[in-house]
């Protein structure tokens, strides 16, 4: 079917006449024009027609593309179930949309970003438009960006494992001998000079308050329960030290069989628990919090819910995150840098930050 017939057998327009020519003429022009590659096939998935653009992208002449099934044409042995699963669900009626690789006429696999669209005319399948946009360059640009953030993430947990190891090994060192040192001065001063004995005893307190935040301090830069026993343990740790040091109440759900995954993943969960968990404590104002953590593989499933009854949070959080560079969109980038995702869910009932972490990932894309 030559293209002009197409349309004239399948578009219908609100208009009659001259009105619904000049529609048609319009849509013609619009996808010959268009440099998102586009094929219309029939009510049987038969090729009606493409646009220059689809010719260019994948290489074949309108006649090479009438003689056989599209998706055998463009999507080859390695990728046909994905393709017939796809084209069936147009067929049924469904919008879809992904990305995925797509055969040209010299072999050459390319990414594509695929929209099916369903033509209904009177509620009956008359047509299926596919529009294909060529997303090599960008994905490898993205590749390359994946890379780039992995090796600046490699590099800052490093230099957290040396800032938090040079905090034990001397400020804590040397504070522990300050601290032993002011107890043998006490022990010195005569029970009769009590205003210096509350000096040195004062001064013991502030010392053990700095021992105490400088531990604090390093081990939030690096863990060493991450490392040694896993996200159970560290997750249990910080959450009663979150406890303690907000007063808001925290309730933890771990799966049981949690397990040990890679330190990249382990890293990642306990830095979004982290950030979550200042987010309640900073903007929520909720007296509570839940923490869940499944494995639901092949993914890790982590909900940090508050009470927070701001009507925004989400925007308020967004907000502040473009002030600081850091929250919610740090939160994302972690979790999207390993191929998972995040989002917020705001409701009357509080906010949820949901992760879908995968389990197993290739960090470099």
């Amino acid at each position: 079917m030559r293209q002009h017939e197409f349309f004239e057998t399948h578009m219908v327009f609100p208009f009659s006449g001259k009105d619904a020519d000049t529609s048609a003429t319009y849509l013609r022009a619009l996808i010959e024009n268009s440099p998102i590659a586009i094929v219309v096939l029939d009510a049987d998935y038969r090729y009606s027609m493409c646009n220059p653009a689809f010719e260019a992208l994948f290489q074949y002449t309108p006649t090479e593309l009438a003689s056989t099934d599209l998706d055998d044409l463009i999507a080859g042995p390695e990728l046909a179930e994905e393709a017939s699963c796809l084209s069936g669900r147009v067929m049924r009626g469904h919008k879809v949309h992904m990305v995925t690789q797509r055969r040209r006429r010299d072999g050459m696999m390319v990414d594509v970003e695929i929209y099916g669209i369903p033509l209904m005319v009177d509620d009956r399948l008359a047509g299926v438009y596919g529009l294909y946009q060529d997303v090599t360059e960008r994905n490898k640009a993205q590749t390359a960006y994946r890379e780039i953030s992995g090796q600046l993430e490699n590099l800052q947990q490093e230099e957290r494992r040396r800032l938090a190891r040079d905090l034990h090994d001397s400020t804590s060192q040397e504070l522990a001998v300050l601290n032993w040192n002011l107890t043998r001065l006490a022990n010195l001063v005569s029970d009769s000079n009590e205003s210096l004995r509350a000096l040195v005893q004062q001064t013991k307190e502030i010392a053990y308050e700095c021992s105490a935040r400088i531990r604090s301090a390093s081990y939030l830069l690096h863990p060493p329960l991450l490392g040694d026993a896993g996200l159970a343990p560290a997750i249990s740790w910080f959450a009663e030290s979150f406890e303690q040091r907000s007063r808001i109440s925290v309730t933890l759900e771990l799966s049981p069989d949690l397990g040990r995954f890679r330190d990249e993943v382990e890293t990642t969960i306990f830095r979004i628990v982290q950030e979550g968990l200042a987010n309640v404590f900073r903007h929520s104002g909720s007296p509570t919090v839940k923490i869940s953590l499944q494995k639901c593989e092949p993914w890790l499933e982590l909900a940090i819910s508050d009470q927070g009854k701001h009507p925004s949070q989400e925007i308020l959080y967004e907000a502040l995150d473009r002030r600081s560079g850091v929250g919610i969109s740090g939160m994302r980038e972690r979790a999207e840098l390993l191929g998972g995702h995040l989002r917020i869910d705001c409701s009357d009932a509080g906010t949820t930050i949901n992760a879908i972490i995968p389990t197993e990932i290739n960090i470099h894309g």
